[in-house]
């Protein structure tokens, strides 16, 4: 995985001040040790979070990680979807 510790703290304490109870999955290029580039890719399982919290959640990153691209998915954990199934096929748990 292809994120610093302070990157991880800072998803985590962005996501889990609105949400404690979130499952935050990194997911994409990231995930690849042998990879290089790209943005961060998050999937966020949550029954609370709204499109407002999504976008403080990306000003908070923002601040923190010298204006890298995060894209962010929020989705309920009991919905089914294509995107999200595939997505947590390869993905890390943060």
């Amino acid at each position: 995985m292809r994120l610093s510790e302070d990157e991880r703290q800072w998803i985590k304490q962005s996501v889990c001040r609105l949400d404690p109870q979130a499952q935050i999955w990194l997911f994409g290029s990231r995930v690849s040790d042998r990879e290089k580039g790209g943005d961060i890719d998050l999937l966020i399982l949550s029954d609370r979070l709204t499109f407002a919290d999504k976008l403080e959640i990306k000003r908070f990153l923002f601040e923190r990680m010298d204006e890298q691209k995060i894209d962010i998915v929020i989705s309920s954990p009991d919905k089914q979807d294509p995107f999200m199934n595939l997505a947590l096929e390869n993905s890390v748990r943060l």
